[in-house]
């Protein structure tokens, strides 16, 4: 049964049973369905038996679609029909992800077992100085012909199934023939190394994937329904369309829905981005997972549960993270060459030596992954060791290699570029000290961050406000305060008009200052307006040094998406020098945003800090989140987590990027030469099996030293 699970125009995102855990299934799907007209891109996840279809809304709808799919799975697969290439990580041995790769308890003790076994065997050999059979009935042969059957499994796969040539194979012929010939230590190195590796993936892939499907989750368990004139306390789980739900000052909205009664004050910068409170009254929609900081409203219920928009983005971080295409890291493509200079040394030394031996000896140096698995990890780690001491949480060697390459950078503002403080930026009146201190005396009993930045400066410039007077909060104007005989306005225009002040003096100025990206907050006494006060958020330390560093480091192109109005978000790019701006996007719009840069641009690196930046950082092909003060969600998304927020880490990550790929390179050269040096050896008889051992052991100490020169960058 095909289910659509979360559509937008344009894209389309479905459940199909049948494709748990089926690549040729997804392969055919993804290989006819793509041949549909209109059909843009279709891409399959096995592991969460998902499709995502991107096609031309103006050509097809839904429902055509899974009609579309109800034929294509209903005809048998053509196996001529589908090609599989190694390198696209798409096969059963190339893609992992597709299935559960989750450590239990049963694998790991499976490779600890191993490890025990082969450290035992070497004390026995080398301190006890007593020989160990490694002939194929013997314990060591027969314990090293078990640990290599998930690997002939996949040999099995990919040489009966899929139809095709590539290192498993030539790793499970060489394990075999090992064994067969004596040299079951020789496999044991080869097995422990990938099945360690296999672990490790799974176990990193699959904690990161639930933290972010917990983290995305409404934390609301109970809500108040308004039931003829009272209100009842019902499960989150048992709202239902229609239903009226009251929400209070420090609650959260567990609904989408419509006001139908009250105003209150909500934070929505975890659906909008937006730093300040937004006033919503009767007639607004409003959106689960939105903070009342003041007021009490009810609320209509237009969709409850896996249909509200923090679900919906919840669904979407989801399947953006799914259908990340596999990168074609370093190793693999050293994998790759190694797999043909193998085979070809190999049959070159049998064909002119006519010994088995010898051509043992050329296979085992060549088989086993130490120089491809060790060139790239050692970098990779000793990088990311690296990063780590400098507050920066990079995920995976993918991430650091290709951030350092990307051309296109995008910021959030609020919480990125900027801090969560606000400050004010400048004051404009006929006498800017009193109109300082009256705002100050009005704001000091205020729990407010605009209220808070008003009186810091006052105090920053030794203006001492007075404490005593007495202040009413406004829902969406301002505030108004009695001090002493006099009468305190402080805030919006709207504030001014119920208080009949005239603004005539001042209204250019404050067009001016919200032109250039500052919030405007009016003070008037008694009646009369003494001027206007503009506030602004902090720009974060260094912003300017390290957008000059990334440009000249090879970024090309520097975007601002934000949920902020347009006009203080450009005015912000515009002081920046930035190439493009966004303004006033929503989590959605941002994914949107991203795409179409990475289509002008190429590879694009997201740098952001909260919920609404969730889509976006899972959707771009780097996810940097500024962890100081940042949302959780954020850095579970993100590839990369800054978590002191120091913008100057931008520019070191590149750098420390740039660095682990010439460490990376050189240390494939020496892998590469010690391979050479081991098949001229092993070809000439001057090598035995036993001894190409030692050719993996120098390749480490080599390997280890040259990437250890990581651990000291800074």
């Amino acid at each position: 049964m095909i289910q659509i699970r979360h559509q937008i125009p344009g894209r389309i995102r479905l459940r199909i049973p049948a494709l748990a855990r089926n690549r040729p299934l997804a392969d055919w799907i993804e290989h006819e369905l793509g041949a549909v007209p209109g059909v843009e891109q279709a891409t399959c996840n096995p592991g969460c038996a998902s499709l995502v279809v991107r096609y031309g809304h103006s050509r097809l709808d839904p429902e055509t679609i899974r009609a579309h799919l109800e034929a294509i799975i209903a005809r048998p697969i053509d196996p001529a029909r589908l090609t599989c290439d190694p390198a696209d990580g798409r096969c059963r041995s190339c893609q992992r992800g597709a299935q559960d790769q989750t450590p239990t308890l049963g694998r790991i003790l499976s490779l600890v077992l191993l490890a025990g076994y082969l450290g035992y065997v070497l004390i026995r050999e080398h301190l006890l100085k007593r020989p160990v059979a490694q002939n194929p009935l013997s314990p060591t042969g027969l314990i090293a012909l078990a640990g290599a059957i998930p690997l002939l499994r996949d040999a099995w796969h990919e040489t009966f199934v899929e139809r095709r040539f590539s290192l498993h194979q030539f790793l499970a012929f060489s394990l075999v023939l090992g064994i067969l010939m004596g040299e079951a230590l020789t496999a044991f190195e080869i097995i422990l190394v990938l099945r360690g590796g296999e672990l490790l993936e799974g176990f990193v892939a699959n904690r990161s994937r639930r933290a972010i499907r917990r983290m995305l989750a409404l934390s609301v368990k109970d809500a108040w329904v308004w039931v003829d004139g009272q209100e009842l306390q019902v499960a989150v789980a048992e709202l239902r369309e229609g239903d009226r739900v009251v929400v209070r000052t420090g609650e959260k909205i567990p609904i989408d829905g419509v006001i139908e009664h009250g105003e209150a004050e909500l934070n929505e910068a975890s659906i909008s981005g937006r730093s300040e409170p937004v006033f919503k009254q009767v007639g607004d929609a409003v959106f689960a997972g939105g903070y009342i900081e003041r007021g009490v409203i009810r609320i209509r219920a237009e969709r409850v549960g896996e249909a509200t928009y923090l679900a919906r983005m919840a669904a979407l971080v989801d399947a953006s993270l799914d259908q990340k295409a596999p990168v074609q890291q370093r190793a693999d493509e050293l994998a790759a060459r190694l797999l043909r200079l193998g085979t070809l040394s190999t049959l070159a030394t049998l064909v002119l030596t006519r010994s088995v031996e010898r051509a043992l000896t050329v296979m085992l140096v060549m088989s086993c992954p130490c120089s491809t698995v060790l060139a790239a990890a050692t970098a990779v780690s000793a990088a990311l060791h690296s990063a780590t001491r400098r507050q920066m949480l990079i995920k995976g060697g993918v991430h650091l290699e290709r951030v350092g390459t990307a051309p296109c950078l995008c910021f959030d503002k609020t919480g990125t570029l900027t801090t969560e403080t606000p400050e004010v930026a400048t004051v404009i009146g006929d006498d800017e000290d009193a109109l300082l201190y009256w705002a100050a005396s009005a704001e000091h009993h205020n729990t407010h961050a605009l209220a808070h930045a008003i009186v810091r400066h006052a105090e920053t410039l030794g203006i001492e406000p007075d404490t005593c007077g007495i202040s009413e909060h406004l829902l969406g104007h301002g505030l108004e305060a009695r001090i002493g005989e006099h009468r305190v306005l402080v805030g919006n225009a709207r504030m001014m008009a119920s208080g009949k002040v005239s603004l005539r003096r001042y209204k250019a100025a404050a067009e001016q200052l919200i032109d250039s990206g500052l919030t405007a907050v009016y003070v008037a006494l008694d009646g009369k307006a003494l001027g206007v006060i503009g506030i602004r958020h902090q720009l974060r330390a260094e912003v300017h040094e390290t957008l000059a560093r990334l440009r000249a480091d090879g970024v090309s192109h520097i975007a601002l998406i934000s949920g902020d109005e347009p006009r203080v978000a450009a005015a912000l790019a515009e002081e920046l020098g930035l190439d493009s701006c966004h303004g006033g996007r929503l989590p959605e719009d941002k994914a949107e945003v991203v795409r179409a840069l990475r289509a002008e641009h190429g590879a694009v690196v997201m740098v952001g800090d909260g919920v609404n930046d969730a889509l976006a950082l899972a959707e771009a092909d780097i996810g940097i989140a500024m962890g100081s003060g940042g949302s959780e969600v954020a850095i579970e998304v993100a590839d990369i987590a800054l978590a002191d927020s120091a913008m100057g880490n931008l520019a070191e990550l590149r750098a420390l990027s740039r660095q682990t790929l010439r460490v990376a390179d050189q240390n494939y050269y020496l892998a590469v030469g010690t391979d050479v040096a081991g098949i001229a050896l092993g070809a000439a008889g001057i090598l035995s099996p036993a001894m190409g051992g030692l050719i993996h052991v120098t390749h480490t100490l080599g390997i280890l030293a040259n990437s250890s020169r990581l651990l000291r960058a800074h």
